[in-house]
Formats: C-alpha cells, sequence, structure tokens
C-alpha cells in the first residue's frame, strides 16, 4: 500500500492507541516527521480491553430499519445494550432524530456502499506494518462465526447480511449438523451460522500496539507523554499542540483520542 506523495509536515498524532499508532506509522512511512501524544500509557485504552476484531465485513450501519422498537425493551432492560441518563434526553434529542431518520433502507444501502472500501481493506493495510514490526505471529485470519439460536433469529438480521453480500462479503451458512462438525464445542443451542472467512483477529491487541510503537520510535518517531488540550494557530493555520507540558510544534494533527 503506497501512500499519496505530499510534502513533508511534523505532523503531531494524538493518542497511541492502534489507530494513533497505525497512523503514525503509516505517516512515517510517507516520509512525514511524526510524533504521538499520549496522556497514558500507549495501548491501554479501548486498545487494551477490546476483542481486536479485524472485520472488513463491518459494512452494517448501527442505525437500522426496526432498530428504534427496540429501544424501549433495551432501556428497561439492566443489561441491554442501551442506558439514558434522561434528564440528558431534551439535550440528546435532536441527535436520536437524525439517528432515528437515518434509519431508511434507502439510507442503510448507501451507508453500506460507502463503508465498504473503508473498512475492506483493514487487513491488507495493516499487513506492511505488522511485517515491517515482527508482529505477524500476532494477526489471524480465520474469519469469524456468527451463530444463532434459531432460524427466526437469522431470519431478522436478513438485511444485514444482504448488505455485506451485496458488497462483496462473501459468506457460507451451516445448519446445526455442520455447525457441530465446523466446531464441536459449540453449544447446541446454537442452529444456525453464518462464516465470514475475510475476517481476522489479533490474538493480542496491547502487544501489537506495543510492537508497532517500538518499530516506530526506531524509524525516528517521537513519543511525547502529556495530555492534549488545544491547538494554537497561526491565522488558520496551525502552529502547534497545546498540551499540559507545552506547545508541541505542528503543521497538522489527527486526532485518534478514542472517547476523550
Amino acid at each position: 500500500m503506497k501512500m499519496p506523495q505530499s510534502p513533508a509536515k511534523r505532523v503531531g498524532v494524538i493518542g497511541a492507541g492502534m489507530v494513533g499508532v497505525c497512523a503514525a506509522s503509516w505517516l512515517q512511512r510517507d516520509g512525514h516527521k511524526v510524533f504521538l501524544v499520549e496522556a497514558g500509557e500507549p495501548g491501554h485504552g479501548a486498545s487494551f480491553g477490546n476483542a481486536g476484531c479485524l472485520n472488513g465485513s463491518s459494512v452494517t450501519p448501527v442505525s437500522m430499519p426496526g432498530t428504534i422498537r427496540n429501544v424501549p425493551r433495551w432501556l428497561f432492560d439492566p443489561l441491554g445494550p442501551l442506558s439514558l441518563r434522561w434528564s440528558y434526553l431534551p439535550a440528546i434529542a435532536p441527535w436520536l432524530v437524525r439517528f432515528m431518520r437515518a434509519g431508511t433502507p434507502e439510507k442503510v444501502h448507501a451507508q453500506a456502499r460507502a463503508l465498504r472500501p473503508l473498512v475492506g481493506p483493514t487487513l491488507e493495510a495493516l499487513q506492511p506494518l505488522v511485517k515491517a514490526a515482527g508482529g505477524e505471529d500476532l494477526v489471524h485470519r480465520l474469519g469469524h462465526l456468527y451463530v444463532y439460536r434459531s432460524a427466526a433469529s437469522l431470519a431478522k438480521d436478513r438485511l444485514a447480511w444482504e448488505l455485506r453480500r451485496e458488497n462483496g462479503v462473501e459468506t457460507d451458512e451451516f445448519d446445526a449438523d455442520e455447525l457441530r462438525q465446523l466446531e464441536p464445542a459449540l453449544s447446541r443451542d446454537y442452529v444456525r451460522g453464518v462464516l465470514v472467512r475475510e475476517n481476522g483477529h489479533i490474538s493480542n491487541p496491547l502487544g501489537l500496539v506495543q510492537r508497532l510503537l517500538e518499530h516506530f520510535l526506531r524509524s525516528g518517531g517521537e513519543l511525547v507523554h502529556a495530555r492534549a488540550h488545544g491547538f494554537r494557530l497561526d491565522g488558520r493555520r496551525l502552529a502547534a499542540i497545546h498540551t499540559d507540558a507545552g506547545d508541541l510544534p505542528a503543521n497538522a494533527a489527527i486526532i485518534c483520542a478514542g472517547a476523550h
């Protein structure tokens, strides 16, 4: 993978998790002088606690037709996937309206088409960085198996699978007996399965971030332990990233700070 050529800049990447370290590494390979700004330990945020999935097939939007019907049940389920502080409802209401409007059939098909070119090459884009950092033992392409307790449950996901397939994601479907042959340890409660062979995973996300970071530093990159607070501009151009360790001169900045 070759990044477009551009005049060399001093670039600050805020956040040294998986996204930040990869962005910094690609910028470095493109000839820029790059530094990472991280308040905590690199890789100890979301990159530490996630499943390490590499899903080129993740083209289904969060807002799907019918999603809004599940909201009341989710809100009243203590273990549900949605929680809302009711006093915040007036502030979030405009966003909720836009969220619902984004879930029409026409819009989700358009969103899936836009997502596929972004997430589809995930493994291919990561591979050169992983190879250079000596992390190939941590990245695996074994596919992902989605399992269902009933044929009806699979049918409820019909649109999601249609979106994946119409955007080039190849899948294999299995009935209960085929699932047992594929994965004997799987509970017999599951009677339907769909395998996406193109997906992969990282067996140790923190370990991979650390190896990528080590290679980035060996290649001339810099890690600044500081908390970014904002930017200093020279007219309309970025002059520096403002941190609790002082201003760090930069021509450009990328924010990869996750929830922060």
